[in-house]
């Protein structure tokens, strides 16, 4: 069978190998070779643990900074919002 690769490079081998994988095998010669392969899930057992490194809780970070995110809190409460600062600053251009 004849296929043509087409300018993005790929190539369609029709609906009946659709969600198949392939193990592609180029050779010194140029020849490319398709075989299809099976995905075989790992047991259970052999999944990796999640990571240990984290030495805090989560939640650390915000209870040593409480002091720091009140003030800032604060601060942004008395600002006005960056949209309705735009807003007011166009309509002063308009008149």
């Amino acid at each position: 069978m004849l296929k043509e690769v087409g300018a993005s490079g790929q190539i369609s081998l029709g609906k009946k190998y659709a969600g198949q994988l392939f193990d592609l095998q180029t050779r010194a010669d140029g020849a490319i070779v398709l075989q299809p392969m099976q995905v075989v899930p790992a047991p259970l057992a052999v999944q990796e643990e999640g990571a240990s490194y984290a030495s805090e809780p989560p939640n650390a970070w915000a209870a040593q900074h409480a002091t720091d995110i009140d003030q800032y809190n604060a601060w942004a409460e008395q600002r006005e919002p960056y949209a309705q600062r735009v807003r007011r600053w166009r309509a002063e251009q308009k008149t």
